[in-house]
């Protein structure tokens, strides 16, 4: 759960908005525990994802189960006394409205939207109340015990990876990914019995660039270079060791772990990382919960 309200201020200096956000009695979409959402509201959350106006059919759907999501956040933190804290609450605010001051006043503008001042400050302060609870719930024994179990990902530690990759197109079928994850099935299984090394595989059935080397991706840290699906498949390798074949976006992959570089951040180094890791996972594990008792009805009642 990112904030990303503050789109909303580079998306309206360009003065994009929509005729269907323009203030207007709105119909209403949904209504979570007697609070109503209405088209207007979720027109305008659209918006701010920086969805265009002509795809908002196909995304109104998601879209407004997230917009519930936040509302029935909203009202739990507002039941157990929640609220942003003011000076953050406030610098937000300020820099929306000073993007917002070079387009015309902001209040007529937050007008056109059939949104006031208020409004936004309550959607801001979703997110900035949830990381206060978060902040105020989590016990140093959960950040220590997330560091060790994660301590590579976190504290620098560097891997060198080979990868195998077989290119898909980006609208390949199931039929079409599972035949490449066989595919590489097959070629790990003719490695383990040493009938070529995994970089001559590399070389002979890779569809990666780095094929000339082997496969060879190099030295990098978890974070900050690889795609995560990659990351993630390599620091959960061992080193050594071949992963199973594996999905992404790009296509499928096979990773080797060659060796591994010990890093040297501590736990206070990590700290920010594994706290915005705990706000995110805590707030879609306390959603999930507080769902099965919200009266949750779809369209006007």
């Amino acid at each position: 759960m990112k904030t990303r309200f503050l789109r909303v201020a580079l998306l309206l200096t360009l003065l994009l908005i929509p005729q269907a956000l323009h203030a207007q009695k709105s119909l209403v979409v949904a209504t979570v525990n007697g609070e109503k959402i209405d088209k207007n509201q979720l027109h305008l959350y659209l918006l701010i994802q920086g969805i265009p106006e002509k795809s908002w059919s196909d995304f109104e759907k998601p879209q407004l189960e997230q917009l519930i999501d936040r509302t029935i956040m909203r009202q739990f933190l507002k039941s157990r006394n929640f609220t942003a804290p003011q000076s953050k609450l406030d610098h937000q605010l300020a820099r929306i409205e000073k993007v917002l001051q070079n387009v015309e006043s902001p209040e007529e503008l937050l007008k056109q939207l059939g949104m006031t001042r208020k409004d936004l400050e309550q959607e801001l302060s979703v997110s900035l109340a949830w990381k206060r609870y978060v902040r105020e719930i989590t016990k140093e024994e959960e950040i220590a015990e997330y560091f060790e179990k994660h301590r590579s990902e976190l504290d620098g530690t560097q891997r060198q990876a080979r990868q195998i990759f077989l290119k898909l197109p980006q609208d390949a079928t199931d039929s079409q990914i599972t035949s490449a994850i066989k595919e590489l099935a097959k070629l790990k299984q003719r490695i383990e019995r040493k009938e070529f090394s995994f970089q001559e595989a590399a070389r002979n059935h890779s569809q990666s660039p780095s094929r000339e080397q082997g496969g060879d991706l190099g030295t990098f840290a978890f974070t900050g270079q690889m795609p995560v699906d990659i990351a993630r498949a390599v620091f959960q390798t061992e080193v050594g060791q071949m992963s199973k074949p594996f999905s992404s976006k790009y296509g499928v992959h096979m990773i080797y772990v060659d060796r591994e570089i010990p890093g040297l951040f501590s736990l206070e180094d990590a700290r920010p990382e594994i706290l915005s890791y705990l706000i995110d996972s805590k707030w879609h594990q306390k959603v999930k919960r507080l769902r099965k008792s919200a009266r949750i009805s779809y369209g006007a009642k």
